[in-house]
């Protein structure tokens, strides 16, 4: 089935696998519509300035991905990756978003968690980590590049949700305010259980397995070879069989490059730079 022209979607109950076949119109134009929320918040731009126009969030877009402390072409990967996923997730609407893409203090990658998420059935958050790149020499195929990218994240996420670092806690509350509209029921919600984390971060009591965690990966790999359902399934029941995290959900998404969704962005206002 399609999620829309352009995004071919396989869902499963614990996992889902996207693949985008191409830059539609159809993907371009809710790149439009959801690119300044997604980087700047919901309480940002309804505020109707002028810095989070379209045409200028575009432009920040492509000053931080040209002018990184680390401008390396896995650092662009894992720019366009995220941005994907943010927009999947605004497509599909399974969960709300609370932490925008932009770090807001300086034009390098943000700190902390890529995205939080609340979903409103369960009045739980979800975190989230996103791994972007492309197959590795050792790696025999989208399969098991798939498997890395997720493993990678998995890893990541044990890591800092046992850390017990004040300053995660303090950036992903900082970033609910910011993104979440005041006028959000849920965000008063959101914020009460980050709180509720931190005070227990303070206390050096959590870990990782109270936590609710999306292992997102994003692979650059031609379609040719594509990943396969059998094999996320697997990744899902080994990390599942770890017991590191209370909920474990996989997004998998899979497109040819990753310079073609950048491309788009510098054409949208290339008379502009």
């Amino acid at each position: 089935m399609y999620l829309i022209p352009g995004i071919n979607k396989e869902d499963h109950n614990n996992y889902v696998l996207y693949f985008i076949e191409n830059i539609s119109d159809e993907l371009k134009q809710e790149i439009r519509n959801r690119l300044a929320t997604i980087c700047y918040g919901v309480e940002q731009t309804q505020s109707n300035c002028g810095i989070y126009s379209y045409e200028e969030t575009v432009k920040d877009f492509i000053h931080r991905y040209k002018t990184q402390k680390d401008k390396s072409e896995s650092r662009k990967k894992g720019m366009i990756g995220e941005l994907l996923v943010h927009v999947i997730l605004e497509l599909e609407g399974k969960y709300s978003i609370a932490s925008p893409f932009f770090n807001m203090e300086e034009s390098s990658f943000k700190k902390g968690f890529d995205i939080v998420l609340f979903e409103e059935d369960s009045k739980e958050l979800w975190i989230t980590e996103t791994k972007s790149g492309e197959i590795q020499k050792k790696q025999k195929n989208a399969n098991s590049a798939v498997s890395g990218l997720i493993n990678t994240a998995k890893k990541d996420l044990k890591k800092r949700l046992n850390s017990n670092e004040k300053k995660l806690w303090l950036n992903a509350l900082n970033a609910a305010r910011i993104y979440m509209s005041n006028s959000d029921h849920q965000k008063q919600v959101v914020l009460q259980l980050l709180g509720e984390i931190s005070n227990n971060v303070v206390k050096q009591t959590t870990s990782s397995n109270q936590f609710n965690v999306v292992l997102s990966s994003v692979l650059f790999h031609p379609l040719s070879d594509s990943m396969e359902n059998k094999a996320i399934e697997k990744k899902y029941s080994d990390v599942v069989k770890e017991k590191l995290f209370n909920k474990t959900f996989i997004i998998a998404i899979q497109k040819n490059t990753y310079t073609a969704v950048y491309n788009f962005l510098e054409s949208e206002i290339q008379n502009e730079l």
